[in-house]
């Protein structure tokens, strides 16, 4: 395979992930990515602790959240391959910080999973079904 770019037979690496989503893989990929117990609890501490100022803070943590997700979206374009968290520590910051994010990355994901678990069960207590109650 003749390759143009310096990164040899990487080029290559990405050819066979399909380019696309459909409306299912879309819709999934959104909601799976905003699932939390964040969306169950935060509004009601963020407004039993500061009022009608929790508006403000909403509005600051979205700023946030867009200015994080271009920056993924122009780094996503700039760099088409698979691994995306782990590869853009790597890019700029050598092999070692390539590794520590990837690590970081896998224990941030596998340590939500009981604590989204424990906030669910919290949050479904208080619904007016027999089952819930017995929940928690």
């Amino acid at each position: 395979m003749s390759t143009t770019n310096t990164e040899g037979a990487e080029q290559g690496s990405h050819s066979n992930y399909r380019r696309s989503l459909g409306t299912i893989a879309l819709t999934a990929t959104g909601l799976g990515s905003i699932i939390g117990s964040g969306w169950l609890f935060g509004a009601e501490r963020a407004a039993a602790i500061a009022g009608p100022a929790a508006i403000v803070a909403w509005i600051i943590g979205a700023l946030v959240a867009l200015t994080i997700a271009l920056t993924y979206s122009e780094l996503g374009a700039m760099f088409p391959k698979a691994g995306g968290m782990v590869r853009y520590g790597q890019y700029s910051h050598g092999s070692l910080a390539g590794y520590l994010a990837a690590w970081a990355n896998w224990i941030a994901i596998v340590s939500v999973i009981p604590g989204e678990a424990t906030a669910s069960v919290q949050y479904m207590s208080s619904w007016d079904f027999g089952w819930a109650h017995a929940l928690y």
